[in-house]
């Protein structure tokens, strides 16, 4: 049967219908008088989602009980729009007794690796960055944020390193909050000028250019021909340092019940601001505003198409590392291999299975646990093809290159985030 006619679908549909106003409207040059600050999202309309119905899956793009949490503590949708002056986002759900993030990748090539060791707003979250030099991968710059029963949200800018600033509402920009303890239909949102949206405290920012367009002199905040944003949110504990439940759109690795264990956010969703010449600075391309005139959601899309059921990986408990040989003699220039096997069993032919992998650390120790040598540390792997001929083996010699004396070693490998751990012996002979 036709996904689009089946009685799951439909529901989903009207699901979708209810949950916002049944007016359209698109970005336009002044949208301050339509759009409000204050915590509940009515003001925003249908084609102003970024998650919708994935037809051929005939499932929600964010379903509404994905949580660790339970629906409590959940992110049901974001809501997204713009003028030629700001971005207004909104984050809805339910935190009881936790907090909502909403990350901006709006520079390409800087950003924020990971959250774990930020002087403000410190979380066990780090991202895909593979291939940021080229503006790939996600890197947040910005970052909204508050927690349940706060009215006030936050405004996170990454300076540098692991250094962030910390911007209450005010001047700079547009916010509140209504979380309160398991209340529905409640939100954060943020109306953002340019200059907050492109890190302008960070030094980056727009340039504030006076233009007459249609007979009407304004200045507009330019930003980068053709930028596009790169958008994710997700539930966290209320603890610095951190994990959480949820994020959205759904990330590979998924997430646990545990807010210690480390968060991966490898998925995003992409919004296209600025395809067509809206002032006539562009000269018939991108102009560096905004694009008004068009539907946010028709702009809207993902590095991985939601929903994806998430895989986190551990070591198979049977045979997860196996050795080549029980015992070898680096003397005489012998190595030692082994070979990884994990959990779960991957379609070489699914799309997203080709892509998945994990971080694998591997360590040898000593019999009475003294450490002797790193073979390497958060290695990406594929989950396909989790072994590395080139690294996974040991030539005998601990991390000053030298041989080590004959006895029993121990090889520890982990496997990240979720900690997966396997330790097996062996023996060094002279």
């Amino acid at each position: 049967m036709d996904p689009i006619l089946t009685p799951r679908l439909l529901c989903m549909l009207a699901a979708l219908a209810l949950a916002a106003s049944p007016a359209l409207a698109v970005t336009a040059r002044d949208l301050s008088s339509r759009i409000r600050a204050d915590g509940f999202t009515s003001d925003f309309t249908p084609d102003e989602t970024v998650f919708g119905v994935n037809v051929s899956l005939g499932a929600l793009e964010e379903a509404l009980d994905d949580s660790k949490w339970g629906v409590s503590n959940d992110i049901n949708q974001i809501r997204i729009t713009w003028d030629a002056q700001n971005l207004y986002l909104a984050g809805e759900g339910v935190i009881w007794n936790n907090n909502m993030i909403l990350l901006l990748d709006s520079v390409p090539g800087r950003g924020l690796e990971s959250m774990t060791a930020l002087n403000s707003w410190r979380r066990n979250f780090s991202f895909d960055t593979t291939g940021a030099a080229m503006g790939l991968g996600f890197q947040p710059d910005v970052f909204g944020a508050t927690w349940d029963g706060n009215s006030a949200p936050k405004l996170i800018t990454h300076l540098s390193g692991t250094q962030v600033d910390d911007q209450a509402v005010g001047g700079y920009f547009r916010a509140a909050a209504s979380f309160l303890q398991g209340n529905t239909g409640r939100a954060m949102e943020l109306v953002l000028p340019w200059r907050a949206v492109f890190a302008g405290i960070a030094g980056f920012g727009t340039r504030d250019t006076v233009m007459t367009v249609a007979g009407v002199t304004d200045t507009f905040r330019l930003f980068p021909p053709g930028a596009k944003l790169k958008l994710v949110g997700v539930v966290t504990a209320g603890d610095d340092g951190t994990g959480g439940p949820d994020s959205a759109p759904d990330n590979l690795r998924g997430h646990t019940d545990n807010s210690g264990d480390l968060v991966f956010i490898d998925n995003y969703a992409i919004i296209d601001l600025d395809q067509q010449d809206d002032t006539g600075a562009g000269f018939g391309g991108p102009d560096g505003v905004a694009d008004w005139g068009v539907e946010p959601s028709s702009r809207i899309t993902f590095r991985f198409q939601p929903p994806i059921a998430a895989l986190r990986f551990a070591l198979d408990r049977a045979s997860g590392i196996t050795f080549d040989r029980p015992a070898f003699r680096p003397d005489v220039g012998e190595r030692i291999r082994f070979h990884t096997r994990l959990d779960q069993r991957l379609n070489p032919a699914d799309p997203i299975d080709q892509i998945r992998n994990f971080n694998f650390t591997a360590n040898i120790f000593d019999l009475n646990g003294r450490f002797v040598r790193n073979l390497f540390v958060s290695q990406t792997r594929s989950a396909l093809t989790p072994d590395d001929a080139a690294a996974d083996s040991w030539d005998g010699r601990d991390d000053q290159g030298r041989i080590v004396p004959a006895g029993i070693y121990v090889l520890r490998t982990v496997i990240e985030p979720n900690l997966s751990r396997a330790t097996r012996a062996f023996v060094v002979v002279r």
